[in-house]
């Protein structure tokens, strides 16, 4: 399946660099990933301060910047939501190194569990398949990168997309589980008044 554009990798670490953000291009995806599954509604007004406090010294970010993430929460949102299922973190293409796109795929996942602790500090009121999900993130977040390993590279590529395909299966637990439902109660009590 062709990628959207604003899932490019390099064009991210790109704009996130010439602005002079101090994140990676999988934080800022991590966080927005976390924030939605964890029930906050797709509303850049509502997420672009809390990207600017973790992201930016909490400084605000230019007007061109800014339409940018809000599209990439846009997207991310579609993905999440996707009956196919076709969501996928923000990470380096297949052809950059191995280990560049695992210490990505912790970071994203650090930045995932923070922007979802952020929106849900309890997690006692939430599904244990969530609580098995934000522990086995957890784990990910564990993965030295930087041990050698005496594995087949073709070994640790295999490796790597089990653990990509399991944050997968761990973040559309999350959002179905936690997200969809707190999102959509939030809309339901606007609603209401």
């Amino acid at each position: 399946m062709p990628k959207h554009p604003l899932m490019n990798f390099d064009l991210w670490t790109s704009a996130l660099d010439q602005n002079a953000l101090m994140a990676s291009a999988a934080e800022l995806h991590g966080l927005i990933a976390g924030m939605l599954s964890a029930g906050v509604p797709a509303d850049a007004n509502q997420i672009l301060p809390v990207l600017h406090d973790f992201l930016n010294d909490g400084q605000a970010v230019n007007a061109a910047l800014k339409s940018q993430i809000s599209g990439l929460i846009a997207e991310t949102a579609r993905q999440l939501a996707d009956e196919e299922l076709g969501f996928s973190p923000l990470l380096p293409s297949d052809d950059d190194a191995l280990p560049e796109r695992l210490e990505a795929l912790v970071e994203w996942a650090q930045a995932f569990l923070v922007g979802f602790a952020i929106q849900q500090t309890d997690l006692s009121i939430v599904a244990e398949e969530v609580r098995d999900a934000v522990e086995q993130l957890t784990e990910v977040t564990r993965i030295d990168i930087y041990t050698p390993d005496d594995s087949s590279e073709a070994e640790n590529e295999e490796s790597y997309f089990l653990v990509l395909e399991h944050v997968r299966v761990m973040v559309l637990t999350c959002f179905c589980e936690v997200g969809q439902k707190f999102a959509a109660a939030e809309v339901a009590s606007q609603t209401l008044h």
